[in-house]
């Protein structure tokens, strides 16, 4: 599949892309929007991923060097399910960026752009609201700033000094979990901001579901502690009353196919992936182009 898509790219005469994905764990970008980063390495794009954090707190009885372990290789399986061709662990512990340079996290995301030097960045949305994982504010603010910096010559000397010269990525995505109704509006009235898009994922929301069920380890997680929440209010869950891979997997689809849906309200599609979006067809809001 990779291979044709790859040929009728270079048939049609068209350019691929490399397409960068800084994530602050293996799962944010995947729920995110694992859907169009498949649309798009089926398109012949290739794809990268820069997994800040490590996960290492983010299991169930497991000690945080197995699970560390364990979702490091869990993700490379997912990404690989969604065509991306590698994944990069910075390593950093989980739950504990706050503790971090802001300036160290930037640094190294943006020797990464150098290198790879991308056509599309796709970054957490630090402006999210109601996000409970801060690692995902942290990792999206220094993405953000990285992009800007990657860009200016001045920033970094000795990267220029082993090859690794300013890029400039013309297309960023903003991600984020959908959690409030205010997320399809435009960031602000003025110039030159993200704005709205809504990607259709009806092509790959199987695809997409696939590489969530790959994060066993913190798919088991995710179901254990909602079943937990759920007894402590003497509630249940059936699908929960065991809980095992399948059970787990089973919670994660029914989870990715509502946020697919909920993405998808008040668009023309019936599975999207919805994001902020700064590149050239959307630098000025659509109230202010000319009709």
């Amino acid at each position: 599949m990779r291979l044709a898509s790859l040929l009728l790219t270079a048939t049609l005469g068209l350019s691929a892309k490399t397409v960068l994905i800084v994530t602050a764990d293996a799962a944010d970008y995947i729920w995110a929007a694992g859907g169009t980063i498949a649309n798009m390495t089926a398109n012949g794009d290739k794809a990268i991923v820069l997994r800040v954090g490590n996960d290492d707190k983010n299991s169930w009885n497991l000690s945080p060097e197995e699970s560390a372990r364990r979702s490091a290789q869990e993700s490379e399986e997912a990404a690989k399910i969604l065509g991306i061709e590698k994944v990069v662990s910075l390593g950093y512990r989980e739950g504990e960026l706050g503790g971090v340079s802001p300036t160290e996290i930037r640094d190294r995301i943006m020797f990464h752009i150098r290198l790879h030097k991308p056509d599309v960045l796709f970054i957490p949305n630090p402006y999210a609201e109601y996000v409970e994982q801060l690692d995902r504010h942290y990792t999206g603010m220094a993405a953000e700033e990285a992009r800007e910096t990657a860009a200016l010559r001045n920033h970094q000397p000795p990267f220029s000094a082993i090859g690794l010269e300013p890029h400039v990525t013309p297309e960023i995505y903003y991600y984020a979990q959908p959690v409030d109704p205010r997320r399809s509006e435009p960031e602000a009235s003025a110039t030159f901001v993200p704005q709205p898009k809504v990607a259709d994922i009806a092509a790959v929301v199987e695809k997409k579901i696939r590489a969530a069920q790959a994060l066993r380890t913190i798919n088991q997680a995710t179901a254990m502690r909602i079943r937990e929440r759920l007894e402590s209010t003497g509630r249940r869950l059936p699908l929960l009353d065991t809980v095992d891979t399948a059970s787990a997997a089973k919670l994660a689809e029914i989870n990715i196919r509502g946020l697919a849906a909920l993405c998808a309200k008040n668009s023309a599609y019936k599975v999207a992936e919805e994001f902020h979006y700064a590149g050239r067809d959307f630098q000025v809001p659509t109230k202010f182009k000319a009709k």
